[in-house]
Formats: structure tokens, sequence, C-alpha cells
């Protein structure tokens, strides 16, 4: 009987040491050598929406083409024009000027400039002069504009050589409900053709030189057959456009602070804001002509004068679906992100009598609208009944151009 009971217990001791054998063995064999991966080596996959294809496709069918031709890296510099001999102007050195000639004025960094008394000024309808503190504090200035001359467009098209008339402390945006072009906002009781842009002031506020020249008329009363503008300067441009003159008419002034005939530089005071002529307030009236001195000869300042930092100018042209252009016609500017209105505007009004307003030579537009924000915008015109949209991609510095015209209606299938 005890025989009997050892012969397991042997057995069940010789299975657990060849267990453990087992286990001793498999833990000293060699471990399996893995094959490194390598991050190069792995086929790359198809990702269809890759910012490399974004850009490819230049951010989508509805956005401004990105450029394709080199962008001028050097500073523009508008061409100079010889001295025009067609004037009997007799230009007047400063060094010439007496002091009761032409006032002396503070240097431009002083910390609240205030215009000196007039002493050399001309009146119209003997208005007074108001001369006073327009400073404004810094939370209402405007944007800085940028600095001229400037054209940052890769095909050359744009022109902004003028600075604004008015500084930044004070209104130097335009009207928007009378823009050039327009007829005002009345329908029923329209305006004069605008040949130029406002920009309300107080009676007093500075007034500056757009750019270097020599004045050419400096005086109120009647200008160029109409007394509408009241106290005026001209100014001759001392560079051109295609081979032209340009010229700069500031109107409406209260006092006018420059000679006829008197060179001046970019910046220059040359008057006071006022409103003399025919007015509804007071307010700095700015045209640009090319080519000569003349009513019919003024083109969109806004396509001339520079934008704000941040800014830039949308430019168009409203159609019906024939191709006609559309007067007076409201456009819409709309933010493409959040839909809300940004501006709005009316196409140009022709009279067709040979004093209207032109559409510039680059652009041949018939609506401008100036310091939009950088960003993307719907441009909106309801047309023949038909909602007519654009997307345009606003630059800093720059104009985008936009055609809104409806798609043309297709012909009637004939009776079968």
């Amino acid at each position: 009987m005890s025989r009997q009971r050892g012969i397991p217990t042997l057995l069940l001791l010789a299975v657990v040491l060849g267990g453990f054998g087992a286990l001793l063995w498999a833990n000293a064999a060699p471990a399996p050598v893995l094959q490194p991966v390598i991050p190069t080596d792995l086929v790359p996959t198809e990702d269809p929406n890759s910012w490399q294809n974004i850009l490819r496709a230049g951010f989508g069918s509805n956005s401004t083409p990105l450029p394709t031709v080199a962008i001028p890296a050097e500073q523009f510099i508008p061409p100079t024009l010889p001295r025009s001999g067609d004037t009997d102007a007799v230009p007047i050195e400063p060094g010439a000027l007496v002091d009761a000639a032409l006032p002396t004025f503070a240097p431009l960094g002083a910390v609240t400039p205030t215009p000196p008394p007039p002493t050399a000024v001309s009146l119209a309808f003997n208005a007074p002069i108001t001369v006073q503190a327009v400073t404004r504090p810094p939370s209402v200035w405007r944007p800085p504009p940028l600095m001229p001359p400037l054209s940052r467009d890769p095909l050359g098209r744009d022109h902004y050589w003028f600075q604004r008339p008015v500084d930044s402390n004070a209104n130097n945006a335009s009207l928007f409900y009378y823009p050039y072009g327009s007829d005002g906002p009345e329908r029923d009781n329209p305006w004069r053709i605008h040949n130029g842009i406002d920009m309300p002031n107080p009676v007093g506020e500075t007034v500056r030189a757009a750019g270097s020249g020599r004045v050419v008329w400096a005086a109120g009363g009647v200008f160029q057959n109409s007394p509408s503008y009241g106290n005026v300067v001209a100014i001759e441009h001392d560079f051109g456009y295609r081979g032209q003159p340009l010229y700069t008419i500031y109107a409406h002034l209260s006092a006018v602070l420059v000679a006829n005939g008197q060179q001046v530089n970019a910046g220059d005071v040359i008057g006071l804001v006022g409103q003399t002529g025919r007015v509804s307030g007071p307010h700095v009236h700015f045209e640009v002509r090319v080519g000569e001195n003349h009513y019919r000869a003024t083109y969109n300042p806004l396509l001339w004068m520079v934008p704000y930092v941040g800014h830039g100018v949308i430019a168009g042209r409203v159609t019906n679906a024939a191709g006609e252009l559309l007067m007076d016609h409201e456009i819409t500017v709309r933010r493409w992100a959040t839909g809300l209105v940004q501006d709005t505007t009316t196409s140009y009004i022709y009279q067709y009598n040979g004093l209207d307003v032109n559409a510039d030579p680059e652009w041949n537009e018939n609506f401008v609208v100036g310091d939009v924000p950088v960003g993307r915008y719907e441009v909106i015109a309801n047309i023949d009944s038909e909602r007519v949209v654009q997307i345009v991609d606003v630059v800093e510095g720059t104009t985008v151009f936009v055609e809104l015209r409806p798609r043309r209606a297709e012909p009637a299938a004939p009776p079968s």
C-alpha cells in the first residue's frame, strides 16, 4: 500500500520540474528582431482638402484670382511734367512773400494745432470766418491713410497719388449719401450731379494740398462761371498722368491762405473749411481733374486719393443683360462672413451735355465704394427683377473690380 502512494508523488514532482525547465528555456531564447518603420518610406495618402490644393485653386471659384504677374518691388514714382506755359500766373518764391501776404504757420508736430488768424484771405458773399481749434481726441480719429504715391496693382492700373486734404484728427472721409456722379439722396428733389466728393467738418478745419504743384486759382466769387464753389483753391500739380496735367480743386473755403502762382508742397496748408458758395453745411469739396482745369474733366477722387491703412477700394460696372450702363442704380456691399452691410452707393448719372462725369481711363467703372476694410465681400444689385451677386476680396491699398450684369434670358422654344 505504501509503494502505491509513492508513485503518483514522484510523477507529480517530475511534471512540475519539467514545466519549470521549459519556462526557463523559453525565457532564455533570443528576442525576435523588429524591423523599424522609417516615416519617409510611407506612401503619402491623397488629401483633397490639403492647403496646397486650396492655394492652387485660388481659394474657391468665386474669389478674385491670384495674380500671375510679378508685383513691382520698387516704389512707384509718378511721371514729372514740364511746367505749362499757357497761363499768365507768375510763380512767387516763398522768400519773396511778405508777412502781410502769407501767414506764418505753426510746425506740423504741434500738440494742438490751431489755424492762425488769416491775414491774406479771399471771401465770397461777405461770409464770416470762424477760426477755431478743431483737434479731436484720439478715440474719434480716422484711421491713418497710406502714403502716396501708391500703385500696388500688379498690372499698374492704380494711381493713388494724392494724400487726403484733411487730417485724420478730423473727417477726411467722403460723404456717403452724395458720392461722385450722383444727384443726392432725394429721388423727388435731385441735386446737381456731383463732380467731386465732400468732407464735412466744422468751419475753420485745416485744408491741405493733396500734392505738390502750383496754385492757379486762389480767390472767391465766381469760379469758372459758377458762383456755387465759393472760395476756391485750384492746384496744377507738377506730376501728370499719361502725359496730361493733373489738377485738384478745394471749394467752399472760409479762408484762402495761399496766393495765385505760389508753389506748394503736399501737406501745405492752403485754406480753412467753410460754407461759402452754394452749400447746405460747412465742408470742403474736393475734385480731381485730368487733362484740363475744367468742370467736364473731373474723375472720381476715390480712385486717386490714398485709402486708409488696412483698407482698399471696390470699383465696378453695373449694366443690364445687354451690357448697357444703368444710371442711378443702387449697389450694396455686404460682409461675406457676417452678412452685415458695409456700404451702399449709386451708379453714375450721365446727362450727355458735354459736362458729364467721367469713368476712370483704367477701370471704366460707373460706381466706386472707397475705404473698405480688407476682407471678403458680396457686391449686390437688383437688376430687372434678378438679384445679381459677385464675391470679391479687398486687399489693402488696391482696387478690386467687379461687374454686375444679369444673365441674358434664354429665348423661348418655338411651338412644336
